[in-house]
């Protein structure tokens, strides 16, 4: 120990003295009564030191079992790593490392299995009610242009006046099913002709066209309450055919028609 050396470090709460050490120079030393001591880093600084021809002063007493080692060294919090953490690893170069290279896995080199898509209920019902629309639409367009050939395609009656009930029974043949009336109980013949049986309306049949009538058209499918008669150009066999009906519908209650030069004429056969 030099001369300018401390030879005690002293607590300036309790008095308690320790001897020097040159290794406890700049840190800070704990006291057993709990102070902290700063030791100086230059033996000058310290306490106690001075001009060392001078008497040194008495020491307090310690207290009772003190004994000469009054202070803990107290370093300086070194920062600690957190557990569980590991440490990095420096990452080599590939030119210094002499382990090879990872290599990229080849196509196919891994299976993947993908989960059936489940169908969205929402989905469906509104392609379903789409669906359903585009048919409905169709069918719509279907029945118009059915109905409009029917009604706008083209000309059914004959040009000129239409006379008499002329307008209607070409409409009626246009759309009705239709047929020479023996033509018509040749394709069943349990059909039925107004009042009369097969024998009786093919009789009268004859009677009209023995007068001159062009045709005699029966309607429907199973029972015709009408028959029309195509009439001749001969007046007197128009005349004879005119009374007859003249005489029927009178007898029925129907409508009696003259002959004002018209094509067709329609016998109602309701009784």
């Amino acid at each position: 120990m030099s001369e300018n050396t401390p030879r005690k470090i002293v607590c300036t709460a309790c008095g308690r003295t320790a001897r020097y050490r040159p290794e406890l120079a700049g840190k800070q030393v704990k006291c057993k009564c709990g102070h902290i001591i700063s030791v100086p880093k230059h033996p000058a600084e310290a306490h106690g030191a001075g001009d060392l021809s001078e008497p040194l002063r008495p020491e307090p007493l310690a207290a009772e079992g003190a004994s000469d080692e009054l202070y803990e060294i107290r370093e300086e919090p070194k920062p600690t790593k957190p557990r569980g953490v590991a440490a990095p690893v420096a990452a080599q170069s590939p030119a210094t490392s002499d382990s090879p290279l990872p290599r990229a896995p080849a196509p196919g080199m891994y299976q993947t299995s993908s989960r059936p898509k489940i169908p969205d209920s929402g989905q469906e019902k509104s392609g379903l009610l789409r669906l359903v629309m585009v048919v409905g639409i169709l069918a719509a367009m279907i029945v118009g242009a059915v109905v409009g050939i029917k009604k706008f395609g083209g000309p059914r009656h004959a040009a000129g006046p239409q006379l008499g009930e002329d307008a209607d029974i070409e409409e009626k043949i246009h759309d009705e099913y239709s047929k020479d009336v023996r033509a018509w109980f040749q394709e069943d013949h349990s059909r039925i002709l107004g009042p009369w049986s097969e024998t009786q309306a093919l009789g009268q049949a004859d009677r009209w066209q023995h007068q001159g009538a062009k045709r005699v058209l029966a309607f429907g499918a199973r029972l015709s309450m009408i028959v029309v008669i195509e009439l001749p150009d001969d007046p007197a066999g128009r005349k004879q055919i005119f009374d007859w009906q003249a005489d029927w519908h009178s007898r029925h209650m129907q409508k009696v028609w003259t002959d004002v030069g018209q094509k067709y004429l329609m016998i109602r056969l309701g009784v």
